[in-house]
């Protein structure tokens, strides 16, 4: 198979690794931003309950406090699972596009070599074509050619 056709395909490997990996970086960045986001929002519930407590509160308000800092923490230790898996993402994606990159590099080195090979096989052709021609056109002496 042609290394010409083999590069191509590299670098379109080497594209879409890059295009996922972007977009797994963009869903790690809004998962690490909700967390942030409930983190504050944890804050502030807390302290709103600080509040709550110190001006006197129900033993129903205290319940329903509870129950949202509940689900305030599920909801935490789902996003930090969700985060740990793309983050695992990430990397896995990381190593598939380092690995493209490399098969690509070996490519271009191949087809480096190739390009050198046939320029090569074209300069001692042209120099035997000179030569030939060199020796074609020399006035022929006695014994010279046997």
């Amino acid at each position: 198979m042609n290394v010409t056709v083999l590069r191509t395909y590299a670098v379109q490997l080497e594209e879409v690794a890059k295009l996922e990996l972007a977009e797994l970086s963009h869903a790690l960045q809004q998962t690490a931003n909700r967390m942030a986001m409930l983190e504050a929002r944890a804050k502030e519930d807390a302290d709103r309950y600080l509040l709550q407590v110190r001006a006197g509160s129900t033993v129903e308000q205290v319940y329903g406090h509870l129950d949202a800092m509940d689900q305030a923490i599920a909801t935490r230790k789902g996003l930090e699972q969700v985060l740990a898996a793309e983050q695992t993402k990430m990397e896995q994606k990381r190593a598939e596009l380092l690995e493209a990159m490399q098969y690509r590099k070996k490519l271009d080195l191949l087809e480096a070599r190739a390009a050198l090979d046939l320029r090569r096989r074209r300069e001692r052709q042209d120099q035997q074509l000179l030569d030939e021609r060199a020796w074609r056109r020399s006035p022929l002496q006695k014994g010279e050619r046997a």
